[in-house]
């Protein structure tokens, strides 16, 4: 996880007898999804801290007030919006399949009425999005658990398993299991895209730190549409992979197929996730996103 420490204050220092906030705390995902965001958006002398983990580790740094800005999942906007400033044009999104957020089952999505469903807890947006798609697209009634444990032990845990990232990505089963793409579910039943992650900053260090918000924002978002225009030279540089590596293709296609522009398609499919979630009952009523001016 990168050292993640939970703290609830962003204190200063007193230098030449002025106040100087320290270094701004940054949440990195440590999925491959992230990379178009962060390779080369630093520089060495930056004064940020960086603090690294899953979606739901970031979440939770987050809520904390131990990080300033990140990635966070579409629900945990929802679940706290009074506390967060949406960034306008960047997210992570799909507009058909997503290829890292995977139902994977022993039988056809169509038998799994009343059956079991594993989660995997490194992820909020993901755990609602199937929720809704078994509520109302099939009309069916589950029993849902959490696990952090790998593919294989969720799905001998129950009936099918919630996987994501990575892990979903580069999962081969030993044995057959059915595989169903949320996002591909999604697009199927609403015609719309889906939105996984919001970039998000803490109201509070918005209010006090504005300037220093924009230009971070202004170099994230020239950085990721930099990386998106070479791929293989990002997949190179950020990971390490040539043409000869056999994942190469699997990771272009992936990061290729992914939506980082927050436009305004994206975001009706957020706002239709939202009310969807509202309706489930996984999260309070949204009707506008509250946007920072960058």
């Amino acid at each position: 996880m990168g050292g993640l420490r939970l703290g609830t204050e962003r204190m200063g220092i007193v230098m030449g007898g002025k106040l100087v906030l320290k270094p701004a705390r940054l949440g990195k995902i440590s999925y491959i999804n992230t990379l178009p965001f962060y390779h080369g958006w630093l520089e060495p002398d930056d004064p940020i801290s960086v603090w690294e983990g899953t979606p739901a580790e970031i979440n939770r740094a987050m809520r904390a007030g131990a990080v300033d800005l990140a990635p966070i999942s579409s629900l945990e906007y929802a679940l706290r919006q009074e506390e967060y400033l949406v960034f306008p044009d960047l997210c992570i999104g799909s507009r058909d399949f997503a290829r890292s957020v995977l139902l994977l089952s022993h039988e056809k999505i169509e038998g799994l009425n009343r059956r079991k469903i594993v989660l995997s807890d490194k992820s909020l947006s993901s755990q609602a999005l199937l929720r809704i798609l078994l509520k109302f697209k099939y009309g069916f009634d589950n029993e849902f658990e959490t696990s952090n444990g790998t593919p294989d032990h969720m799905l001998a845990q129950g009936n099918a398993a919630l996987v994501i990232g990575d892990e979903a990505l580069f999962y081969r089963p030993e044995k057959f299991v059915y595989k169903y793409d949320l996002s591909e579910l999604w697009w199927s039943w609403t015609g719309l895209p889906f939105c996984f992650a919001v970039w998000a900053v803490r109201r509070g260090f918005w209010e006090e730190n504005q300037e220093e918000t924009v230009r971070l924002y202004t170099r994230l978002k020239e950085t990721t549409e930099r990386n998106m225009a070479d791929l293989e030279k990002l997949i190179l540089e950020g990971l390490g992979m040539t043409l000869a590596d056999k994942r190469f293709p699997q990771v272009f296609g992936y990061l290729f197929n992914l939506i980082f522009h927050f436009d305004s398609e994206m975001r009706s499919g957020l706002l239709r996730f939202y009310r969807d979630a509202f309706r489930a009952g996984l999260a309070p009523e949204v009707t506008s996103l509250h946007m920072a001016e960058v």
